[in-house]
C-alpha cells in the first residue's frame, strides 16, 4: 500500500533520519485527509480544528504547520508535536498528540493525564529544630510551632525555595521564644503556607524550612546548622521544591496555574478505536535557555538549591502547570514528556556509592595482602612497593575534619593521584573526581545572593564524600589537587565590581571560588598519561629530511610537571569557623615544578571599555613564549580592565607546569602597588591557565617549556 505523500503515514522516510519531520499548509492537509484518504492527516486535521479558540481559526489564520516526532533522544521517544505558525506573525502555537490508552497509535505515543502526588516515606530522625504542623479543629488556620526536641522521631519534609528580595518571616535571637510558642498563620508567607498545606495533605506533621529553623542572626547557629544540610535533606522523607516561585511571598504555584486544556478528539469510526487527545506541550527545564530557566524554573538557578536537590532522596517539584518527581532512580513529570531513568541526585548518589564500594574492596584486598605477608618468613615488616601505592587510589589521607580544628591547617599532600614516570599505563582520574568537576561546572554558573556563601552552599555535598576523599582545600581536594587546579573561565562576566578589587575575600586565586564567572574543566585531561602513548612533547631531531620520516625523542623527561611532584605541594588553609567545608579567610599553596617566563599580549575592542554594549570581557589574551610562539590562554578575570588588578600589555608572567599540556599563568601578588615578598621571592597569584595545542607540538615542533627552570613558588 502506498504511503501518504504528505506525512508518510507518520513513518520516517529514511531510518538514518534523526526524526520524522514534515510541514504543510491547511489546504495541503485537507486535501491529503479528504481526497487522499490518509488517516494520519485526518487525525492531525481534527486535532487542529478541535483545538481552535476564539482567538484563531484553522482555515483563516494558519500560515504553515511543522510536524515532528520519533526523535531518538537518550531515554525517551518523542510523541507527535506540531508547531503552528500564523499569518499575522503572532507567537507560534505548539500542540502535542498523545494516546489515552497504553498503546501507541503510529507515532502518537501514550501519555498520562496530569494528576496525582507520588510519595514514598520512611521514619527518620528529626533535625535539631523543625516546624510542627497540624490542622486546628477549632480554627480554619493551620497550627504552626517551632519545636526543638532531640527525642522526637518522625517523618518530615524539607522545603527548597528562593528567598526573594524581602525576608520578613525568619527566626532570630529576639523572636525564637515566640516562634516556639506558635507562629500565627497570617504571618507565614504564601510559599511556606502552600508547602505546609501540601505536607499535611501528604500525611506529614513536620516540615523543615531553613529561614525558620535556623537562627538567622546567630552566626554560630547558622554555621552549625547550615553545615548539616547534607543530613537534613538526605534524611528528609521528601523535599518539596518551590521550583517556579521567585520568593517567599510568591507561593509555590503560579496564580494562573492550571492544567493544560486536554482535548479528546472526536474522530470518524473508520479511523480506528484508539482514543487520541491534543494539548499544548508543557515547559520542561531541559528545553530552556538560561533566560527561560530563570523565568519558568527560577529555583534551579540558585546555588543553595543545587545541593539541596542533589542531596535529597526524593524531590517533588511544584511547577507552573504540573508536578515533577525526582528520586535516586528516575525523573518523571505528570505530562509524561520528561521521562528519565536517572536524576541529578541519583547520578551523584551512585557515583558516591560506587566509590565507597571501590574503597571497601581495596581495604579488603589490602587486608588479605597483609595477612599473606605476615605468614611469609622474614616479611613481617615488608612494606608495599611504591608502584603499588601510586598506581592504586588507595586510602586517602585522614580528612581535615578528623584532625584537631585549628585556625590554620597545614597539609602535606600525599601522591595519591600523581603522574608515575615509570608506568606507561593510563593513570586515571577516579570517577568521583570527574563527577566533582561536573558539579563544580554546574554550581559555578548558579546565583548566590552572598558571594561569601559560595563554599557553605556546597558544603553538604562535600561532607557527604569526606570519608572517600583527602583534605578539603577551599573547593579543591588534596587527593586530586593537580586535576582540580586545572579549571578555566571560558567567558569572563563583567559587573559593577570588575574595576575594583573585591572587598570580600572569596578564596585563594588557585581555587575556582575566587572568580565570579562559571568555570569548566577539560574533560579529555582526566588522565595523566605517558607521552610514549600519545606522541606528545616530542622534539624533532633534524636528519636532513623534511618528510614524514622525522625522528623524535622525548623531551618530557626534561621537565617536572606538578602532577609528578605532588609530594612537594603544601597547602595552608585558614578555616576560622566550625565547618571545615565552609568559608575560608586565607589559602596558600607552596609548589615545586618547571616554570618558564612568558609575555602577556592582548587586544581590546576600544568601544567596550567606555560603553555598556557587553556583559562579558571581549579582550583576547595571548602569551608570547621563547621561540616566538603565541599561545592563547584563558584569563581568570578581565586583565585589561581599568583598576588595581589591571595587568599591562607586555608584562612578564610566569607559567607553572601542572600537566604536560597545561600551565597555570601566574603574576606577583601586589600589596599597595608593590609585589608581596617572602624569603626574597615574590609571592604569586593565579591569573589564568593555558593549554598547549597538540597541533603546535605535532606539526610545528613547538617545545613550549624550552629553557624552563624548576622552581619553588608560593601562590596565594
Amino acid at each position: 500500500m502506498t504511503r501518504c505523500a504528505l506525512c508518510n503515514d507518520q513513518v520516517k522516510r529514511d531510518e538514518d533520519d534523526v526524526r520524522l519531520a514534515f510541514d504543510f499548509t491547511p489546504e495541503q492537509l485537507q486535501r491529503s485527509a479528504f481526497d487522499g484518504g490518509c488517516d494520519s492527516c485526518l487525525v492531525i486535521l481534527e486535532g487542529l480544528r478541535q483545538s481552535e479558540t476564539p482567538g484563531w481559526s484553522f482555515q483563516r489564520d494558519i500560515r504553515r504547520v511543522y510536524a515532528r516526532c520519533q526523535n531518538k533522544r537518550v531515554r525517551l521517544n518523542e510523541t507527535l508535536r506540531l508547531e503552528v505558525y500564523f499569518v499575522d506573525d503572532r507567537p507560534k502555537l505548539e500542540l502535542e498528540f498523545y494516546s489515552l490508552q497504553p498503546h501507541a497509535w503510529k507515532s502518537i505515543l501514550p501519555r498520562p493525564s496530569i494528576s496525582g502526588h507520588p510519595l514514598s516515606a520512611q521514619a527518620l530522625e528529626l533535625p535539631k529544630r523543625v516546624l510542627c504542623i497540624e490542622n486546628d479543629i477549632e480554627n480554619v488556620d493551620i497550627k504552626v510551632q517551632l519545636v526543638q526536641d532531640g527525642n522526637r522521631r518522625s517523618n518530615y519534609v524539607a522545603l527548597s525555595h528562593c528567598w526573594g528580595t524581602h525576608q520578613t518571616c525568619t527566626t532570630t535571637t529576639d523572636n525564637i521564644n515566640d516562634r516556639m510558642s506558635g507562629i500565627p498563620w497570617k504571618l507565614i508567607p504564601k510559599t511556606f503556607q502552600d508547602a505546609i498545606e501540601l505536607a499535611l495533605q501528604l500525611g506529614f506533621n513536620y516540615i523543615w524550612i531553613d529561614s525558620l529553623c535556623i537562627i538567622q542572626d546567630d552566626a554560630m547557629d547558622w554555621e552549625t546548622e547550615s553545615s548539616k544540610m547534607a543530613e537534613i535533606y538526605q534524611d528528609a522523607a521528601l523535599t518539596l521544591a518551590a521550583t517556579s516561585s521567585t520568593g517567599d511571598y510568591m507561593g509555590c504555584y503560579s496564580k494562573d496555574m492550571k492544567a493544560p486544556n486536554e482535548l479528546e478528539l472526536q474522530l470518524p469510526e473508520d479511523v480506528g478505536a484508539c482514543r487520541i487527545a491534543v494539548r499544548q506541550p508543557l515547559q520542561h527545564w531541559g528545553d530552556q535557555t538560561a533566560t527561560g530557566l530563570s523565568l519558568h524554573f527560577p529555583l534551579l538557578t540558585r546555588g543553595w538549591a543545587f545541593q539541596e536537590r542533589l542531596l535529597s532522596s526524593r524531590v517533588l517539584h511544584l511547577c507552573r502547570s504540573e508536578l515533577i518527581w525526582e528520586c535516586i532512580e528516575m525523573t518523571t513529570c505528570e505530562c509524561g514528556g520528561l521521562g528519565e531513568n536517572v536524576s541529578p541526585g541519583g547520578t551523584y548518589y551512585h557515583a558516591v556509592e560506587e566509590n565507597r564500594e571501590e574503597k571497601r574492596q581495596y581495604e579488603e584486598s589490602a587486608r588479605i595482602r597483609a595477612e599473606k605477608l605476615a605468614q611469609e618468613p622474614g616479611s613481617e615488616s615488608a612494606p608495599p612497593s611504591y608502584d603499588d601505592v601510586v598506581s592504586d587510589p588507595g586510602d586517602p589521607p585522614a580528612p581535615i575534619n578528623n584532625r584537631s580544628m585549628e585556625d590554620i591547617q597545614t597539609i602535606e599532600l600525599v601522591p595519591d593521584y600523581q603522574i608515575d614516570d615509570t608506568d606507561e599505563e593510563v593513570k586515571g582520574c577516579p570517577d568521583l573526581v570527574f563527577h566533582f568537576h561536573r558539579i563544580v561546572e554546574r554550581y559555578s554558573a548558579l546565583q548566590l545572593t552572598k558571594a561569601s556563601d559560595r563554599l557553605p552552599a556546597l558544603s553538604g555535598l562535600c561532607r557527604r564524600v569526606q570519608d572517600l576523599r583527602g583534605d578539603y582545600l577551599a573547593g579543591l581536594w588534596s587527593d586530586s589537587i593537580c586535576f582540580d587546579l586545572m579549571w578555566r573561565v571560558n567567558i569572563i562576566k563583567l559587573d559593577v565590581d570588575n574595576e575594583t578589587q573585591p572587598s570580600d575575600y572569596r578564596g585563594p586565586s588557585w581555587s575556582w571560588i575566587s572568580v565570579d564567572s562559571p568555570v569548566t574543566y577539560w574533560p579529555d585531561i582526566m588522565n595523566f598519561r605517558s607521552s610514549k602513548q600519545h606522541g606528545l612533547f616530542y622534539r624533532w631531531r633534524d636528519t636532513g629530511e623534511r618528510d614524514h620520516n622525522r625522528q623524535y625523542f622525548l623531551v618530557e623527561d626534561l621537565y617536572t610537571p606538578l602532577g609528578r611532584n605532588v609530594d612537594k605541594i603544601t597547602a595552608i588553609v585558614w578555616t576560622p569557623g566550625q565547618n571545615p567545608f565552609g568559608s575560608v579567610t586565607f589559602g596558600l599553596l607552596t609548589v615545586e615544578a618547571s616554570t618558564i617566563q612568558a609575555q602577556l599580549q592582548y587586544t581590546i575592542n576600544s568601544y567596550y571599555w567606555t560603553g555598556e554594549s557587553s556583559t562579558s570581557d571581549t579582550s583576547r589574551y595571548k602569551l608570547l613564549i621563547e621561540g616566538g610562539s603565541e599561545l592563547p590562554f584563558f584569563a581568570d578575570y578581565a586583565l585589561a580592565a581599568e583598576g588595581p588588578r589591571k595587568i599591562l600589555d607586555g608584562t612578564q608572567l610566569t607559567l607553572l607546569l601542572v600537566h604536560p599540556k597545561v600551565c597555570l599563568v601566574l603574576y606577583p601578588k601586589m600589596f599597595n602597588g608593590v609585589p608581596l615578598m617572602f624569603d626574597g621571592e615574590a609571592v604569586m597569584q593565579r591569573i589564568g591557565i593555558v593549554r598547549i595545542s597538540e597541533t603546535l607540538v605535532r606539526y610545528y615542533s613547538v617545545d613550549w617549556m624550552k629553557g624552563s627552570e624548576k622552581k619553588k613558588l608560593r601562590i596565594l
